[in-house]
């Protein structure tokens, strides 16, 4: 049998066994988990979906149980089975050097990375702690070419749940250019609004372009005062 007329479920399962298993890529991995798609969508494709909607396999490893029913319409035999294998990954990681964010600079940097490739707006959270150490890195919400939208309740409600003692505040622009809109500043004063009143500060709020960003902790002097 030749791969053009394998099922795009067989096709990483018969990579892998035929030894070229790092070769795949991370949906195909995480297609073989649970071997097969759903209403006219292959694994792989409901793979790439939920890794999209994650935020990449950072945010998959941030997810909960209930958030993986969410994202994936699966049933819960399979949705435990999801849970249960990036709960045997969190646990293999503790002890590990974890990512600190501790300056605008720092944060821009490993954030351009993570947002290569998105073509829509996505808004995100990272959660830190005292050290400035990422806990825990989400995806909030996923938009159009031209926004998506947040609460400040929504936002800080997830940085409570992972214990974060401060959290940055991201999201990309689509156009390419970091420069922040109205609603952008507006939105960053409700934050850090609500960061002071909750006791769980708004580290930073970075905009994400092409090759630049925009950190309102820089421009605004959040350290001089």
């Amino acid at each position: 049998m030749k791969m053009a007329d394998l099922s795009p479920e067989q096709r990483p399962r018969e990579r892998l066994m035929a030894g070229h298993g790092e070769e795949l890529g991370d949906a195909e991995l995480l297609a073989l988990l649970w071997g097969s798609g759903q209403k006219g969508r292959s694994a792989v494709e409901l793979a790439q979906e939920i890794l999209g909607a994650a935020g990449g396999l950072a945010g998959l490893l941030s997810l909960g149980l209930q958030d993986w029913t969410a994202l994936s319409g699966l049933g819960p035999a399979r949705a435990c089975q999801l849970w249960a294998s990036t709960e045997l990954c969190r646990r293999s990681q503790r002890g590990a050097v974890r990512p600190r964010i501790t300056s605008p600079r720092a944060a821009g940097a490993f954030l351009l990375n993570r947002c290569h490739g998105w073509t829509e707006e996505r808004f995100g959270l990272l959660a830190l702690n005292a050290k400035g150490e990422l806990l825990a890195e989400r995806i909030l919400s996923q938009g159009t070419a031209t926004g998506t939208l947040i609460s400040p309740r929504e936002f800080f409600r997830e940085a409570l749940r992972f214990g974060a003692t401060s959290a940055l505040a991201f999201h990309n622009h689509p156009s390419g250019d970091p420069t922040p809109s109205r609603e952008d500043v507006q939105l960053t004063k409700r934050l850090r609004a609500a960061g002071e009143s909750l006791g769980v500060p708004l580290a930073d709020h970075i905009i994400l372009g092409t090759e630049r960003y925009h950190s309102f902790r820089a421009a605004e002097g959040w350290d001089a005062g």
